[in-house]
């Protein structure tokens, strides 16, 4: 429901609904910050790819009573990091195969649920309690997230729901064959901040490490949207938030890397600016199952990929094998990645810029601490 913009408290009635929970129970959080300004202090969390992967394959079947850390991550960044707002950049719920996990419950421990209220509420809700009663959430949408069969649940939930524009069930279907993009991008604002919510969910994984020209036309009006979001207010702050990373770094070896994902940068590339609009100072991703923060020290915004919230975790590659690599026609700069379970915090004083760290599922920071430029090259300093 809509809350006006001046409001100072908002609750849910329990006594409105019929559902057995109500989360959060109490208070629901509202921005502590203004339209003409940005919080002071500035801190936003920022999570992805955050529940339990069960499935057949047992290489990627995760315990979820002594893997999935999502839950004590919740808690520690509410009470540790304690977040203004906290941006979810996709992919909820991954119970492939729910009656396989060692977590099972009621409304989620068969087949059949798994694109179902009750694995949404297992996966995410419950476990996300603490972080939602703390501070407002920006939900973007992942691949998981998709309406298409057979889990057509997971895009109902996600419309019904997530979004921010809310349709009745099963809207989905129609929606997905109108729109190639399922959604078009999106402004949210947070005072002088705002963010840009990107819908590359439809992207076919098979086209993240290998340009599918076809697709990426589709995209290109959406990018065209977005710098022209952007440009309304040329001197203000714009973060990109897209499931699918532009540019991370899968693997690295001496001689070459793998990166993701050419057909969205190419789409990028293709747009009527041949770039992301000047004042897009950060891209926000996940979809892969690590933390990396990938820099170009040039007007290309840094790429900041946080998939490692819950699921079960890929391996980071050698940071130092990384840097001086090409990825999409310029050279990295520096990389920072890590293979646990954790967050990411922005976090920005008054009068200084955006300073970022990365926090373990404890809430612990992992050096190093970097500070975001302000000038025309857009760069992290991470002494």
């Amino acid at each position: 429901m809509p809350v006006p913009v001046d409001a100072r408290q908002a609750m849910i009635d329990s006594g409105s609904t019929q559902a057995l929970h109500v989360r959060p129970a109490y208070n629901v959080p509202l921005p502590r910050w203004g339209v003409p300004t940005r919080p002071r202090p500035a801190s936003i969390a920022v999570i992805g790819d955050t529940g339990c992967e069960t499935t057949a394959n047992a290489a990627l079947n995760q315990n979820c009573l002594k893997d999935w850390h999502f839950h004590g991550l919740s808690v520690n960044a509410a009470t540790t990091s304690s977040p203004d707002l906290v941006v979810h950049v996709g992919d909820y719920v991954y119970r492939e195969e729910p009656q396989l996990a060692s977590d099972k419950s009621l409304g989620c421990n068969v087949m059949s649920e798994r694109g179902g209220w009750g694995c949404l509420v297992k996966d995410f809700f419950e476990p996300a309690e603490a972080l939602l009663a703390k501070a407002p959430f920006l939900f973007a949408r992942g691949n998981h997230e998709a309406c298409q069969p057979p889990v057509v649940g997971r895009g109902v939930e996600w419309w019904r729901y997530l979004a921010t524009q809310i349709f009745g069930n099963d809207e989905c279907f129609s929606i997905s064959s109108n729109h190639p993009a399922e959604a078009e991008p999106v402004v949210i604002d947070a005072g002088t901040l705002h963010f840009i919510l990107f819908d590359s969910s439809a992207i076919p994984d098979a086209d993240d490490f290998v340009l599918n020209q076809a697709v990426a036309t589709q995209y290109i009006k959406w990018f065209n949207q977005v710098n022209a979001l952007a440009n309304r207010h040329p001197m203000q702050e714009y973060f990109l938030i897209t499931h699918k990373p532009l540019w991370m770094v899968k693997a690295a070896s001496s001689t070459a890397v793998t990166w993701t994902g050419p057909t969205l940068a190419k789409a990028v590339e293709q747009t009527t600016a041949k770039a992301l609009a000047p004042n897009i100072r950060l891209v926000l991703s996940g979809h892969e199952h690590l933390y990396q923060m990938l820099d170009f020290n040039s007007t290309r915004p840094p790429q900041l990929t946080v998939g490692s919230s819950g699921t079960k975790l890929e391996t980071a590659p050698d940071d130092t094998k990384v840097e001086g690599k090409v990825v999409d026609g310029e050279p990295v700069t520096q990389s920072i990645s890590h293979d646990i379970h954790g967050y990411a915090v922005l976090r920005a004083d008054p009068g200084n810029p955006w300073r970022l760290t990365f926090h373990n599922s404890a809430g612990r920071a992992q050096s190093p601490s970097c500070t975001l430029s302000t000038g025309t090259t857009k760069e992290f300093s991470c002494p």
